[in-house]
């Protein structure tokens, strides 16, 4: 990787400027990261390999179909994350969906949240007014004396005073891997001990209603392969019956490299039981890192000699709130330390 001179000259003959704060990432715990720190009047940029927002809060369309994919929905457990929920509920962002699972501890259960639209929604409405370049995916890292320097493929660079990271853990440590080294502090072998689920869903289009009960969501506990199936017309993000299929971490890691056409239908198989109509069509996605199996038991990691801060779920737990209050947590030390790595 080609460094930067005194002028801040960058890969391929770029200029970049210097950034206060560049976050990798446009998950939920980057986004609220990032807002929190914009809102403080500190420079961001966000960078996102992808071309959407939010991480697993994932929405997509086929056709007039509509699927939420990855999480299906987010509690609130904690007053930092209500605040932003309750703006999110005024703004006419995100809307209860239900209340109780058969497996809740209490009968009454607790509110379920989800994006009017999608859970993507929540994502769009953090990145306002955010600088987030995306489809830029971060292939070179090199820290020195002026900062982090930051290439993406295809050409460009960044050059930052302080970088967060808040890819799953074991991403984070593999982009970071060539620089580890330098790093004055190092990096605590305990991240790497951090293990994720892998998953899979299939997204199929009905024929005619599912026929799934109630809010349209079912928790299979007991039915292997499936875990989770979600009626996205009954939920209210599609204008068309379509069904979220997930299956277990086990099928996904048996399947990991199966074609669409061996997994998806056994997955369809599972879930025949519970559904009223045929099937017109359907595609699988692969989600590498689902939910942490042993997040670490602080909300972050910060390394302060060398500007560096992890961020996210490996960190703040395997629930959309927990990489919500990472990242929250994150912005809040770096704008208390001065905003100083």
């Amino acid at each position: 990787m080609r460094g930067l001179n005194s002028a801040g000259t960058a890969l391929n003959g770029g200029v970049a400027d210097l950034i206060e704060h560049l976050i990798i990432g446009a998950g939920i715990s980057g986004l609220l990261l990032g807002r929190r720190l914009h809102d403080a009047g500190r420079r961001v940029v966000v960078l996102e390999k992808g071309r959407g927002f939010g991480g697993r809060m994932a929405t997509r369309r086929a056709g007039e179909a509509r699927f939420d994919h990855g999480a299906q929905y987010f509690t609130v457990r904690t007053v930092g994350f209500r605040s932003f929920v309750d703006d999110w509920l005024r703004e006419g962002v995100v809307r209860e969906w239900f209340r109780h699972l058969p497996q809740d501890s209490s009968a009454d259960g607790y509110p379920r949240y989800v994006g009017v639209n999608g859970m993507s929604d929540v994502a769009k409405t953090l990145a306002r007014g955010l600088d987030v370049r995306r489809e830029c995916k971060v292939e070179q890292l090199a820290f020195g004396r002026e900062g982090w320097t930051v290439g993406c493929a295809g050409g460009g660079g960044f050059l930052a005073r302080n970088l967060a990271v808040t890819a799953p853990v074991p991403q984070a440590l593999e982009l970071l891997g060539p620089v580890a080294d330098q790093l004055p502090g190092g990096l605590p072998g305990r991240l790497g001990s951090v293990r994720y689920e892998r998953g899979l869903a299939v997204m199929a289009v009905m024929d005619g209603p599912s026929g799934l009960p109630g809010f349209g969501g079912l928790k299979t506990p007991d039915a292997d392969p499936l875990s989770w199936l979600a009626d996205n017309q009954t939920k209210g993000v599609s204008r068309v019956p379509a069904v979220t299929l997930h299956a277990t971490d086990r099928f996904a890691e048996e399947h990991w490299d199966s074609p669409d056409e061996v997994r998806g239908p056994l997955l369809l198989a599972a879930a025949r039981p519970f559904l009223k109509s045929g099937v017109s069509g359907f595609t699988c996605h692969r989600w590498g890192y689902t939910l942490p199996a042993n997040p670490l038991g602080e909300p972050f990691f910060h390394l302060r000699e060398a500007c560096l801060m992890l961020a996210g779920d490996g960190f703040g737990g395997p629930r959309v709130e927990g990489a919500a209050m990472s990242g929250l947590a994150a912005a809040d030390h770096l704008l208390t330390s001065n905003g100083h790595g």
